[in-house]
This record gives structure tokens, sequence and C-alpha cells, in this order.
């Protein structure tokens, strides 16, 4: 099956594989997560028996709504811890990325690592349609690569999972830039036809499951209607094969024509 993982991400701009996290690794983040914030939720049992539980989640949106600061220092933390994003180094993640794009293990390059911690009813960090090229352009314009979702909790529509356009890939569309506010990031809106609105669909998995997506998918955040948080690990995957443009990214936005287009 694993030979088929790249006719499909070519085809569909997305592949999912279930259950590709290990109940060890599951183990690994659960610990990470609830031992960072048992302290500041007053919790006093250290272990958590599920992602799901109940009470964890009341806790932590009571934390997330009465005391930001903390919750926001726990967060950025768990954003850099090693370990967590040693999940997508294993032997088997890099594997999955190769084959997905082609290449072998050695080329593949990954960054952007990211953990959304979106609490109930907050849109705060939600992103309107795009595609993530525009921010992470290392393989222009071949663009070899793409985004791992990794869900920690059940995610589905009820809790704001990622909505995307299947076989929305194939072109980089122009984007214009904007702000929500002074203390929001600049994002790079795009528009969606009435017909692609049709054809869209909800990042349905469960914790363990993983979603690869090509870095032009047009996707944007849901709305989390749930009483809990929808919990995610991902990051970029390039293919530093051929025309891979090293260096930071201002490397590729210091191009006259590249800026232009973004």
């Amino acid at each position: 099956m694993m030979k088929s993982y790249r006719d499909i991400f070519n085809k569909n701009g997305c592949i999912n594989i279930k259950n590709i996290l290990l109940e060890k690794e599951k183990r690994i983040i659960l610990n990470i997560i609830y031992e960072s914030f048992y302290k500041a939720l007053g919790l006093k049992n250290k272990k958590i028996f599920s992602i799901e539980d109940k009470y964890f989640h009341k806790k932590l949106t009571f934390l997330r709504n009465n005391n930001p600061e903390v919750f926001g220092n726990i967060y950025d933390k768990l954003l850099i811890n090693a370990q967590l994003r040693s999940i997508f180094y294993t032997k088997k993640m890099l594997k999955t990325f190769s084959k997905i794009l082609n290449t072998k293990i050695e080329n593949i390059y990954l960054n952007g690592f990211m953990l959304r911690l979106d609490s109930p009813t907050d849109n705060r960090n939600s992103l309107d349609w795009h595609q993530d090229t525009p921010y992470y352009p290392e393989t222009y314009p071949i663009m070899n690569a793409g985004v791992c979702w990794m869900a920690i909790t059940r995610n589905s529509f009820r809790n704001g999972t990622l909505v995307y356009i299947p076989k929305s890939h194939y072109k980089l569309v122009k984007s214009k830039s904007f702000k929500k506010g002074k203390n929001h990031s600049e994002q790079k809106k795009i528009s969606i036809s009435k017909n692609e609105m049709l054809r869209k669909k909800n990042l349905n998995l469960s914790f363990g499951d993983a979603s690869f997506i090509h870095m032009n998918i047009k996707h944007r955040s849901g709305q989390n209607n749930s009483n809990k948080f929808r919990i995610t690990l991902g990051c970029r995957f390039h293919d530093m094969q051929s025309d891979f443009n090293t260096g930071k990214e201002q490397y590729v936005f210091n191009d006259k024509k590249l800026l232009n287009y973004f």
C-alpha cells in the first residue's frame, strides 16, 4: 500500500493514514501534555487515562479563559518541546514523507512545527481560506512538499477540524494579505468559488491518525462548537532533492517576482 501513497497524494492532494502512531508514542504525547498542565489546572493525579477526559478539558478551558498568561506560557514551551517534535523524526514517519514525495529519506526537510490547542467557541486563532506555499515556499515552483496534521483529540466538524477542498492543489493562486487586528498575525487569504465550496470536506481524524496534505491544498480552520479543546500536532515536510530554496524563508521572499506574486 505504501507504493500508492504518492499516487493518491498527487491525485487528491491529500492522504489520510489511520493509526500511524504506536501506543507507546501516544502515551508519550499524553504524558507531555498532561504533565505540562496538571499543576496549573490544580489536578492531584499526574496520570490521564484519555485525552477525551471531560474534566481535563473543563479545567483546561477555565485556565484558558481566566488565566491566559499562564496558559500561554505552558503552550509556548510545549510548542518547542523536543520530545513532541521527535514524533515526526521517527524512521516510520520519515519513510512515509519520502514515499509521499517520491524521494529518499535523506532528502527530507522538516520545519513549520505546530501544536494547535483550539479552545471551545474561541476563533482568535482561526484562519480563513489559504494555501501554505506562500508561508513555506522552500520548494517553489515545483512545490514538492506537504503538511502533516496529526490528531491528538478526536477531530471532526463539531470541534472545528480542518476544512479542505480535495484536488485544489494543482495551482498556486494569488493571495491577499490582511490582518484581523494589531495583535493578529498576517494572513494570506484566497478566494473560493461556489463549486469549490460544494466540494469541501472535513478532516476527520482520531488520536493516532495523520493526514498529509499538499502545500497547495486550499483549506481553512473550522469552528469549535464542542465543549472540548481540539488538539493537533503538525509539521511541514519538503523534498530537498532539487530546486530547493536553501537558507531561511527570507531567502525566497527577497525574490521580487515572488514577492509581487504573493
